[in-house]
């Protein structure tokens, strides 16, 4: 009997064959641990989710139902989220971000998550094939993101030893640029995570400008992720850098007004990853008019937009929330880099952003697979990771990141402590080789 790949179009039978999130879920999905009903459970610290704070925004919206009106059911305003909750967007950007220009709700545009918003710029911004430059390493949803559909390459740009916060960084993207060029890749954008994921680490203000010089200089958009804002807390490091988004800076002496462009969502900071709630600032009227015109594919849902903007009115409820947030990212911080000092582990140690903690394990690679044999480059590293799956955890490899080089993980630390201590200890375990 056929497989009924043969019933399929072309690109969908790439996409039948290709890597399934279901399949990478189900093990840990299926026995997920919990400290006090099954201890023995699998431990994910590979998925970024703001797990801490999940508790208070179940509590916010028991305590404060949305109620709905006959309309809600309609289809109401359309597809780029309601004027509510883009206003409530909106006045929260202009109080956490402090933007020079305040942020109008008109130029919003909400779509169910930001994987959707990079697949929706990926079709309007750039043709198949062009390219997008990305510092290395960087968020593991990308590629996905941004080339399934779309198929835009990402024109990654090493470091080789260059602190990739610094200007010195910007020779780097010139030399990426380049490259890319002469290979026939036309790149139409970069694309900044800020804060970094996975790195965790801010950008300082004169980085900040001489990135935008740089895209403006060459014509390029620059798309500034910047979903992790307002988790930013105090760690002992002196090298850490405060977060600033772009939008707080004077920006227009710098880059072209229609080519910055700022995402954010509820996703991160605000522990919403289930409303599936992203939005891009975008002023450029061109951009918006043909994202308009491809955004009924990513309707959210009247239920996710209401629960949101309840929650982003409730300014004092939202202040609170952040502080606490804010506390307990900074105390599994400390935490890590507690346990990780007491085993001699290296790690990033000006992180101040995010929820993660990216760790050095080079030093642990095997060197030979479960079958005894010799192996090298990043299949140690893909060992190192079958051996943490086998002690039932779960953590971001770097390879997945687009490292550099072999050895080097994300360790996501954003939930009870208790999860964070026996995911470490399983980790430890593993380099033990216990």
């Amino acid at each position: 009997m056929a497989s009924g790949i043969e019933t399929l179009a072309q690109r969908g039978a790439v996409l039948a064959q290709g890597p399934s999130l279901a399949e990478k879920f189900k093990k840990f999905m299926a026995d997920p641990h919990d400290p006090d009903s099954n201890p023995s459970g699998f431990i994910d610290i590979g998925t970024a989710e703001n797990h801490a704070m999940l508790p208070e925004v179940a509590a916010f919206m028991n305590k404060h139902p949305v109620h709905f009106k006959a309309k809600d059911f309609s289809y109401g305003e359309g597809p780029m989220g309601t004027l509510r909750l883009r206003t409530a967007m909106a006045n929260h950007m202009n109080r956490y971000f402090k933007p020079r220009e305040p942020v109008d709700p008109m130029h919003l545009h909400f779509t169910n998550g930001c994987t959707s918003l990079c697949d929706m710029l990926g079709y309007t911004m750039f043709d198949e094939e062009d390219g997008i430059l990305i510092a290395q390493p960087s968020y593991s949803g990308f590629p996905i993101d941004f080339g399934t559909k779309a198929k835009v390459r990402l024109v990654h740009v090493p470091f080789h030893g260059v602190d990739q916060f610094s200007v010195a960084a910007i020779d780097k993207f010139e030399e990426a640029l380049k490259k890319a060029s002469s290979s026939g890749i036309k790149v139409r954008a970069m694309m900044l995570c800020s804060p970094h994921n996975p790195l965790g680490q801010c950008y300082p203000v004169d980085t900040l400008i001489a990135l935008m010089q740089f895209c403006n200089k060459h014509r390029i958009h620059m798309i500034s992720d910047e979903i992790y804002g307002t988790s930013v807390y105090e760690v002992p490091d002196e090298s850490a850098v405060p977060f600033v988004s772009v939008l707080s800076l004077d920006y227009e002496k710098y880059i072209d007004r229609n080519l910055l462009h700022v995402m954010y969502g509820m996703s991160k900071d605000l522990a919403g990853g289930g409303l599936r709630l992203g939005c891009l600032l975008v002023r450029n009227e061109v951009l918006a008019t043909a994202l308009n015109a491809i955004n009924q594919f990513h309707w959210s849902g009247i239920a996710n937009d209401l629960t949101a903007a309840q929650m982003l009115e409730d300014v004092e409820w939202m202040e609170s929330f952040l502080k606490t947030s804010c506390e307990r990212l900074a105390s599994r911080n400390a935490l890590v880099r507690q346990i990780l000092d007491e085993r001699g582990v290296p790690y990033s140690k000006a992180s101040n952003a995010g929820f993660f903690m990216w760790i050095d394990l080079r030093k642990w690679l095997p060197d030979t697979n479960g079958k005894g044999e010799r192996i090298s480059g990043w299949e140690r590293e893909r060992e190192l990771v079958e051996r943490f799956f086998d002690n039932k955890l779960n953590v971001s490899p770097g390879e997945s990141q687009s490292a550099e080089e072999p050895g080097l993980f994300r360790v996501v630390f954003s939930h009870d402590e208790r999860v964070v201590r026996e995911g470490l200890r399983r980790l430890l375990e593993v380099l033990d080789g216990k």
